[in-house]
């Protein structure tokens, strides 16, 4: 199809060509297949096509997402181009994300880091704009009850999971905040560590937030270390994320010479 051909293709069937070019080009899918074979060694292998008749394809596939997407970026139907890095499918949500990050650059941003880490694009998004929410200045940590000192290091930690996912290539600002929230994490420890409750955190050893779990643990390997060594292994195995290194450093530091955090 030539130029003209697409330029003549309603939006609807534009988009449709978009997202099967997406699957069959597969860029997506085929990034988080390697990464699970990377955290896993006993993964069965792909079942991949040979490479000639695999390269053939993806090179079609490619020339019609240039195609379809030149005309849709002329077009902007942003409504439902983010609806595309909202999708599940990481073809599809990666891919979008690519082409078309400049039409929704802050989605297109969640969406990118998303499918790295297989979860979707929405929930990604709620976290990156949650560390960039400030808590309030008052009641300080040394004011805060027992209760609201221990949801404050939950919310701490779960901003420093959305930090983990801004782009600190795009806004240096970024490196700054994150290393803020840690700060932050570190000093409720040694707040809570002062009143004894540090304790009060072995229930969030279970949360479904990897980043909570590990800050969790960190702080409670005095106080729980066969729990906490456990839940620290567990994320130390996720392979070439953020988590397991700094998973596997809490635990280095603590075989070496017992240390946690300065003060805890």
């Amino acid at each position: 199809m030539s130029a003209d051909d697409y330029s003549a293709l309603t939006t609807d069937r534009l988009l449709e060509l978009f997202v099967d070019a997406a699957k069959r080009c597969g860029f997506g899918s085929s990034l988080v297949a390697s990464l699970r074979r990377m955290r896993d060694p006993l993964a069965p292998p792909l079942g991949l096509k040979p490479a000639d008749i695999l390269d053939a394809q993806k090179l079609a596939a490619s020339a019609v997402l240039r195609a379809t997407s030149a005309v849709l970026r002329v077009r902007r139907p942003i409504a439902q181009v983010e609806r595309l890095m909202e999708e599940d499918d990481p073809d599809i949500s990666a891919t979008a994300a690519t082409f078309f990050g400049d039409l929704s650059p802050e989605l297109a941003s969640a969406a990118r880091q998303a499918y790295l880490v297989e979860m979707p694009t929405l929930k990604v998004l709620a976290l990156q704009r949650r560390a960039r929410q400030a808590p309030p200045e008052r009641p300080t940590l040394e004011e805060m009850s027992d209760d609201e000192l221990v949801a404050r290091f939950e919310d701490a930690a779960l901003r420093e999971s959305g930090a983990g996912f801004l782009d600190y290539l795009e806004n240096d600002d970024d490196k700054d905040l994150q290393n803020a929230i840690v700060g932050e994490v570190w000093a409720i420890m040694r707040q809570l560590k002062a009143r004894g409750l540090l304790a009060r955190l072995l229930p969030l050893f279970a949360s479904d937030n990897v980043t909570v779990r590990r800050e969790a643990a960190t702080a409670c390997l005095r106080t729980a270390e066969a729990q906490a060594i456990g839940v620290l292994e567990g994320v130390a195995r996720i392979w070439g994320s953020r988590e397991g290194f700094e998973a596997g450093l809490a635990l280095a530091r603590w075989r070496k010479d017992g240390s946690i955090v300065y003060g805890v």
